[in-house]
């Protein structure tokens, strides 16, 4: 049986529960109705009859709804997973690259000028680095946010059928839920840039002020582990948070949908 189907059931049944009220209207059986307290009993045992009846359909509803939103979900869980993975490994891949060498080490301790040299030279270095990490999470930014508008109109065939909302609300509300997730997904990728340019920053200065002359070196390889686990931090967190506003977001469509 379909929705529709059951539905007119409970019409129906609500149109039996409707001839059972006429007679109050033809004046027959008056004092079957003998005070407003006999009918709204009668009313309410009725409706809740009604109630009972339908219950399974409407759970029916709910379900189906709530499931293709949760499928939606976890068709773009791998795109966040993937996402994590990838900061962990190119976190690991900056520490590499970024740390200090045995020849700048040995730099670091011949003098002002070499340490100069030092300086620009691991500027370019940083920039090159991070600049190729970020080229690297564009094309994940992309795949996510087609990932969402497919899966979005995923959501929309299977949700007609099942929706009690007219076809023009559910147009706004598909709409409305693929707008937001979209834009979580590019802020999502805005910020990821903004904390790769910010490491670029912090370490492109550091090297100029490094406090410990006697140990340059050691000193400046506790700040990219300091300053690239930051980033790695701060991203983390940011695509938990992208991970929670969809739950968010899906979960009040559903009860749009419900």
């Amino acid at each position: 049986r379909n929705l529709k189907e059951s539905i007119q059931d409970g019409v129906s049944y609500m149109g039996n529960f409707l001839e059972k009220l006429a007679p109050l209207n033809r004046g027959l059986q008056p004092r079957l109705y003998h005070d407003s307290d006999s009918l709204r009993k009668l009313i309410r045992k009725e409706l809740e009859s009604l109630r009972v009846k339908l219950s399974p359909y409407v759970d029916e509803v709910h379900h189906k709804v709530g499931k293709h939103l949760e499928d939606l979900r976890y068709r773009l869980q791998p795109f966040t997973e993937e996402l994590l993975d990838q900061v962990s490994l190119k976190a690991r891949e900056l520490r590499r690259h970024l740390m200090p060498s045995r020849e700048a080490t040995a730099q670091l301790l011949e003098g002002a000028d070499e340490v100069q040299r030092f300086v620009a030279h691991y500027a370019d270095k940083i920039a090159f680095h991070t600049d190729q990490v970020k080229d690297i999470f564009q094309p994940y930014a992309d795949r996510l946010v087609t990932e969402i508008h497919r899966n979005v109109e995923e959501l929309h065939r299977h949700v007609v059928p099942h929706a009690q909302a007219s076809p023009e609300k559910l147009n706004q509300y598909i709409q409305e839920l693929s707008a937001k997730l979209t834009q979580n997904a590019r802020d999502l990728h805005q910020k990821i840039q903004r904390n790769l340019e910010q490491l670029k920053v912090k370490l492109s200065l550091y090297p100029g002020s490094l406090q410990q002359p006697q140990a340059p070196a050691e000193e400046l390889a506790r700040e990219v582990q300091r300053r690239v686990e930051e980033f790695r931090r701060d991203t983390y967190l940011q695509i938990q948070d992208f991970t929670r506003a969809l739950d968010q977001e899906t979960e009040e469509m559903r009860l749009k949908l419900s």
